[in-house]
């Protein structure tokens, strides 16, 4: 028995005990309920800091809450699980910030999830929520905003630039500001927005503060997301981008020669020689010749010119009367062209090719200004063409001795008749392609300081 003078003491102090003991299960009731995701990797120094400003290191198995911010140092790589199934590699020298990750189990529909990348290199892999909700999925950079069609992508960003590749699916990369506001939600609908999806092949998006709209480049054009911030092995595979990826995606420099090799970018590597018979030996020292490359067959597809006589050093076109011999139609056109092809029995392009690199068979640019064409040069020139999803990129870069360098590069739809033009505030592209997919051409415009490069190109496979 307590005896009396010690009993209230006792008795008051179980209750504070109790109290504590209650406020505690009730903070780590809340706490867990209010855990959007855990940490599934953790290498290197990081660290999460919450709302509040307090920063605790991180660890395999830490909660992570929308408010969090999460941050890597050099060679610090941070995994983690989202309640939904998605994954976010947070990769070193980077930081993260969890805005709103709000998922309903039982309506997906509505959820809504905001991430902001405020430097370094981030990967993010869709789950349920984003799938389910496509237009309430945000990942903004310092100036651009990242929606998302059920994706997984790579996203680098700097104070001034940003860059994004992609795995799988397709996202829509827009700079922020008027009619992209950053605590928007989903893509952004602006005229600046552009699409960069898996089918476009080894392409990546880029937008720096200067420019007006992103642009489409090479992924060895410049270092990309994954190049500048390699994944690490525990990192999921990626879904191949186009057949030439069907090798693991680790092996990203070699798509890069081989995307570079299609646009004649860098010389092909010289294929595996085989051991001569032994009744032709080699001299110690040589390599036998590579074989020479295998022509394009005939072109059908010319282009015609509105005017009789042709600019100076134009040697692709022919007057109009040329053109429309032998039964050939006009396609696309503008003030000085027109690309005219074979009518078709049957005007449906195919779309059991895939995604095809075509091989550029010529090309030629001038620079107009005031009334008078200067002869120009195609420095290089890329056109890669998804039959199947109906969509075309390209890049071409060209140069004049009175303007320098330029280059422009595009994409979009393709319409069933092989038809497709895209004009963006960079310049204009219009084209068309034989419906056996076996041609394209299109013409280009790009202004520039003191005049506008035009030019047309022909394609084959």
């Amino acid at each position: 028995m307590i005896p009396r003078k010690f009993g209230p003491n006792l008795v008051a102090q179980a209750r504070i005990l109790a109290l504590l003991l209650a406020l505690a299960v009730a903070g780590a009731a809340r706490a867990a309920a209010d855990a959007v995701g855990d940490v599934s990797l953790a290498i290197g120094v990081s660290r999460l800091v919450d709302g509040a400003g307090q920063a605790t290191p991180i660890t395999r198995g830490t909660a992570v809450r929308a408010g969090d911010r999460i941050e890597t140092e050099r060679g610090g790589h941070v995994h983690i699980r989202f309640v939904d199934g998605a994954f976010v590699i947070v990769r070193p020298g980077s930081r993260l910030v969890i805005e709103n990750y709000r998922y309903d189990a039982a309506r997906p529909q509505d959820s809504a999830i905001r991430f902001t990348l405020e430097e370094g290199v981030a990967r993010a892999i869709s789950g349920k929520a984003a799938d389910a909700a496509r237009d309430r999925f945000r990942l903004n950079t310092p100036i651009a905003a990242i929606g998302v069609r059920g994706t997984d992508f790579v996203v680098q960003a700097e104070p001034d630039r940003v860059r994004v590749s992609i795995n799988s699916g397709a996202i829509v990369l827009t700079p922020l500001g008027e009619g992209c506001a950053a605590d928007a939600l989903g893509p952004c609908a602006t005229s600046a927005a552009r699409t960069l999806s898996a089918d476009m092949g080894q392409v990546m998006l880029e937008f720096q503060r200067q420019q007006t709209v992103p642009r489409l480049i090479p992924i060895n054009g410049a270092p990309s997301p994954d190049r500048l911030s390699p994944p690490l092995p525990e990192e999921p595979r990626g879904a191949p981008r186009g057949a030439r990826a069907a090798i693991e995606t680790s092996t990203e420099l070699l798509a890069a020669q081989a995307f570079a090799e299609a646009q004649g970018l860098v010389p092909p590597p010289r294929p595996r020689i085989e051991p001569p018979p032994a009744e032709t030996p080699v001299p110690p020292g040589t390599l036998p010749p590579a074989p020479a490359p295998t022509p394009l067959p005939p072109a059908t597809m010319v282009w015609g010119r509105w005017a009789n006589a042709a600019w100076a050093g134009d040697t692709m076109s022919v007057t109009y009367a040329e053109a429309i011999k032998n039964g050939r139609k006009g396609t696309v056109g503008n003030d000085y062209y027109a690309l005219f092809r074979p009518e078709p029995p049957l005007p449906v392009l195919v779309s059991n090719l895939g995604r095809v690199d075509f091989t550029l068979r010529d090309a030629e640019v001038h620079l107009l200004r005031g009334g008078v064409a200067e002869l120009g040069r195609v420095d290089s020139a890329w056109l890669s063409v998804d039959f199947a999803a109906r969509l075309f990129a390209t890049g071409i870069a060209m140069s004049n001795p009175s303007v320098g360098a330029s280059s422009l590069q595009i994409s979009g739809s393709v319409r069933d008749d092989g038809i497709f033009a895209v004009r963006t505030a960079d310049g204009r592209v219009a084209g068309a392609l034989t419906v056996d997919g076996k041609e394209a051409g299109y013409f280009f415009e790009r202004p520039v300081t003191g005049g506008t490069f035009i030019g047309i190109t022909r394609w084959g496979r």
